[in-house]
Formats: structure tokens, sequence, C-alpha cells
């Protein structure tokens, strides 16, 4: 299969935009990833997964705590700056530092707490495995998307009887 080919015809699966955050130390970590989905309801698991090239990887390991921040469709700014190589993603962003001191972005649609439960190969990527200990979200925030390679949104419609 020609690999371009491939990623095109997976850009028709719209998917929601996440950025995935941990700390290394002092260092806060975040990328952006479309690649998530929940796994198991018992024990409660979900996955995403992570480019084998990305300088964030080493910080995932078994235990680490980490947050997956599903974002809504008005932070389009923050997907774009944690999909860039940048010495510091987090100047300019909004975000506090969890319990566990994992940075969490504010204005999410949804947040999941987790922690790496297991990681597994998967060709070009890693899968994280996360077990989630805590999660939150807001009922009256749409989704962002991506959809054929651009951010999209939901479009409202009434539903008429």
């Amino acid at each position: 299969m020609d690999p371009r080919e491939f990623r095109t015809t997976l850009g028709h699966f719209a998917t929601g935009v996440t950025v995935i955050t941990t700390a290394q130390g002092s260092d806060l970590i975040g990328l952006t990833a479309n690649a998530f989905s929940s796994v198991s309801l018992d024990p409660p698991l979900v996955l995403v997964c992570i480019d084998k090239k990305a300088f964030s990887l080493p910080a995932f390991k078994k235990g680490v705590p980490f947050a997956i921040n599903i974002l809504q469709k008005e932070q389009e700014e923050d997907c774009w700056r944690f999909a860039k190589k940048s010495e510091d993603k987090f100047a300019g962003a909004s975000y506090t530092i969890s319990d566990q001191g994992v940075p969490i972005l504010q204005g999410n649609l949804a947040t999941i707490e987790c922690e790496v439960y297991e990681i597994f190969e998967g060709g070009d990527h890693v899968i994280i495995t996360g077990y989630v200990k805590n999660a939150t979200y807001d009922d009256q925030a749409e989704p962002l998307l991506f959809f054929r390679g651009k951010l999209e949104h939901v479009a409202q419609k009434e539903w008429v009887e």
C-alpha cells in the first residue's frame, strides 16, 4: 500500500483532537495526537499512539502520570501550539498543574487523567495504554475535529419533528 494513499484514506475518518501532557522532572511535556481511543470500562483503560520519533516519547514509562486533554472548538491554537516542535510549548498556554504534577489545559471538552499502564510496539508508533484515575467533561462545549487533513467543527442542526 502506498503510504501517502493510506494516510489520505485514514484522513476520511473524523477524529477528535487531543493534547497529551505529562512532566519529566521540571520539564512540562505536551504533544497533539488524534490517535486516541477508549479500550476498556473494567478496568478503565484508554490508549494513545505516539510517533517513535517524538522528542517527548522517553517521558512515557510504566506508572508515569499523564493527561489526555480532549480539545473543544475554541482550542485550535492549543492544537497547533502542541503539534509544533518547540522549546517551551506551554508558553502562552492556559493550564494548571494536577496533584500528580501533570499540566492540564484549561477549557477542555474533557480531561482524562491516567497513569501509563502498558506500552506496546505499533509500527512507527508506540501504543500507550493509560489506566484512568479521573475524568471530567464540559457538557456545553463542542468538539474540535480533524478531518481530511484540516481542523473542523460539528455543524449544529435543529431537529424538526
